[in-house]
């Protein structure tokens, strides 16, 4: 990136962060429980119906504003002001936000999986001295030279954002994309003789575009909470220019517009500053304390235990968006606290998170936990396959190689080997636990295991120290005697509050669902409370029904038409996409669909071609239309196919639904039958 584009860059940071700043300062002074009722509009992060405190102040100063245009005007002001572009103190706080970032990413789970999976050398160092030396670097980029008629990039939606009370709302606005970040990151590494992966520059690129925000609120923080030794008048200089803003505009108002201005000293404004981290807390180490507790059971200094490709890429996927369920980690938690060995037992309904709970588990754990994801659509469903598995990591993991250079024969015969193995792990766990993670014991397939023995072989008798966390549905398995159900379906409460936060988090980085709500004339109030009534708590319903929506599949669907319930949105997408029963291509469409839903590994598009005695292109015309249902995974070099979701398998599996598109259930089955003796793999 040459000088002038990091002039440029630096410029639209610092405007942002201006605008960030004297944004909180203004919906804090006003959105509080002593201004709610003078102001009459004011309620949360959010006023009453929908109508956010820019739009409450835009009402204020002239009924034809609205408030995106008084948001652009504000932000005009702020961005472009020479006395915020040469305060020096605004551009320490970010350099400093920026910096704080860099050591957080620097010691991050998911950068340390990025290194050991590529085999890269550990950039934790590297990183550190960037972050040592960032306030200097963005003191010394040039900005006499930046372009301001660029101004900030920030959209329409994200504008009036800014100004919410609430923490979250500001974790993606900064007005800058992440290549603008990543071209940063590549060249602030050269400036400093160092380079690195474009995989891990692409992940800290993401890190400062989410979090930059929040860091550079963090820096003013913690001035604030010494009396704003730095700050505290940058702060009130932006301030008093945007009541000036404001004034110029005509603020109707009196006490709105008296609330603000009684914010009027360096003292005042550090007070509210403080008033964030009551805010935030709540927020943003929701999950870290759990998360820090978690870690006291386990070797964090040690590696971590190999695991499968497979469960990796489940682990990625299972927790992307991942939120809140800080209620069921906090169970575990006590769980592994209170008892001196055993069984957690993790039951609910299909599409409640399970499996993503069992993910974030891992991640908490920072991958010192032995890990296995069972999973029908990939074919992973024999004890055999958990056997070796969990042995391989117990051996590599815990330095037993030179005992075991092999599995022995019988190893995965049944649970004898893996018993042994716990019983020396766990004599050198010195106070710490060893703590398994399994998800999805519903999908074992018994049939391939001893009469009488417990799912997966898993041991009887545990030693001391060893915990297994599960998952399952709520049906009955053979399971060991002494083991402890936590009914997820009996927190109907916190699962919803869970809901409702998910989508408002969705909603919050998705310009399409927000302009879909606008169009619909809804509040956001309204939407999340609707589609969370609708999902019934049911995660894979709000994945799918959030993602047709941000992809324009509802755009002439009410709120009330959209579906209700999880089995209720397959029915109404396999009528759309079965179209009119005359369709001439509609017994392909199913045969194709219900073939892929019988595999038993991921299967590839010639695979199922030949299968459906169709010609390649006609699939892949079809797999389009399929392919939010569908996991796609690359092996051997080749794309193959499996159901995103065993509950979508089991919509399918039911007779009358392919039966009712005029399909042979029989015949299909007979074909699937000849395919297997051939060795297909169906």
């Amino acid at each position: 990136m040459p000088l002038m584009d990091l002039a440029n860059f630096k410029t639209r940071v610092i405007g942002c962060s201006a605008v960030m700043a004297i944004g909180q300062v203004i919906s804090n002074a006003i959105a509080n429980p002593a201004t709610q009722a003078a102001a009459g509009i004011i309620g949360g992060p959010i006023a009453l119906g929908g109508v956010s405190i820019l739009a409450a102040i835009a009402g204020s100063i002239a009924e034809t504003m609205a408030a995106d245009e008084l948001a652009n005007r504000m932000t005009e002001g702020l961005s472009k002001n020479p006395r915020i572009l040469d305060n020096h103190d605004l551009i320490k706080a970010a350099g400093e936000a920026i910096g704080y970032i860099l050591r957080e990413v620097a010691k991050s789970d998911r950068l340390i999986a990025i290194v050991e999976t590529k085999k890269l050398p550990y950039p934790e160092t590297a990183l550190s001295q960037l972050a040592e030396k960032t306030p200097e670097y963005w003191l010394d980029i040039n900005t006499n030279t930046a372009d301001l008629s660029r101004g900030l990039n920030i959209s329409e939606d994200q504008l009036t954002r800014i100004f919410s009370a609430d923490a979250e709302e500001f974790d993606r606005v900064t007005g800058l994309t992440t290549a603008d970040w990543a071209s940063f990151v590549n060249e602030f590494a050269a400036s400093e003789g160092k380079s690195f992966d474009a995989e891990i520059v692409e992940f800290v690129a993401d890190k400062l575009y989410a979090t930059f925000p929040k860091a550079y609120r963090e820096v003013l923080k913690l001035d604030a909470a010494k009396g704003g030794e730095k700050f505290a008048a940058m702060l009130l200089n932006l301030h008093q220019i945007a009541l000036a803003e404001l004034k110029e505009l005509g603020l109707q108002n009196g006490e709105i517009l008296q609330k603000l201005e009684a914010v009027a000293t360096g003292q005042q404004i550090c007070q509210v500053m403080v008033k964030l981290s009551a805010i935030e807390i709540g927020i943003r180490d929701d999950l870290a304390q759990v998360r820090e507790l978690l870690q006291t059971f386990i070797d964090t200094s040690a590696p971590r235990l190999p695991i499968s490709l497979k469960s990796e890429t489940i682990i990625e996927d299972r927790t992307k968006d991942f939120t809140g369920r800080k209620f069921v980690f906090e169970k575990i938690a006590s769980f592994l606290h209170k008892n001196p060995k055993g069984y957690f037992v993790l039951e609910a309904e299909p599409g409640v998170g399970k499996s993503s709970i069992m993910a974030q588990s891992v991640l908490m754990m920072r991958g010192r936990c032995v890990t296995h994801f069972n999973s029908r659509s990939d074919g992973i469903v024999d004890a055999k396959i958990f056997l070796e598995n969990a042995c391989i990591q117990l051996i590599q993991g815990f330095k037993l190689r030179d005992k075991y250079p092999q599995l022995p024969e019988n190893a995965t015969a049944n649970g004898n080997f893996l018993g042994r193995l716990l019983g020396e792990v766990s004599a050198t766990l010195g106070g710490k636990k060893l703590i398994f993670v399994i998800d999805a014991l519903d999908e074992v397939d018994l049939s391939l295991q001893s009469s009488g023995s417990n799912v997966l072989y898993l041991p009887e008798v545990l030693p001391d120290n060893v915990y297994f966390i599960v998952s399952k549905r709520p049906e009955s398995l053979p399971l060991p005697m002494n083991h402890r159900v936590f009914d997820l379906m009996q927190y109907d409460a916190e699962s919803r509050a869970d809901t409702k936060v998910y989508i408002a988090k969705r909603t919050s980085n998705s310009a399409s669902i927000q302009n879909w709500i606008a169009s619909h004339d809804l509040s956001l109030e309204q939407f999340v409370g609707a589609v969370a009534e609708k999902s019934q708590n049911n995660f894979m319903y709000l994945r799918y029904v959030l993602n047709d929506i941000e992809n324009g599949e509802y755009r002439d669907v009410s709120l009330e038409d959209l579906p209700r319930e999880l089995t209720g949105y397959y029915g109404k997408h396999w009528a759309q996409m079965m179209g009119r029963e005359d369709d001439p291509l509609l017994e392909m469409k199913v045969k194709i669909i219900y073939v892929i839903s019988k595999a038993r590994e991921a299967v590839s598009r010639g695979w199922i071609a030949k299968s459906v005695g169709e010609t390649d292109f006609k699939v892949q015309q079809v797999l389009k239309k399929w392919d939010s249902f569908l996991r796609q995974q690359q092996v051997n070099g080749e794309i193959r196919y499996s159901t995103y979701h065993n509950s979508f398998r089991e919509f399918l599996a039911k007779d009358e639904t392919v039966q009712s598109a005029g399909v042979n259930v029989e015949e299909l089955n007979r074909q699937g039958m000849k395919k297997r003796i051939e060795g297909a793999p169906i």
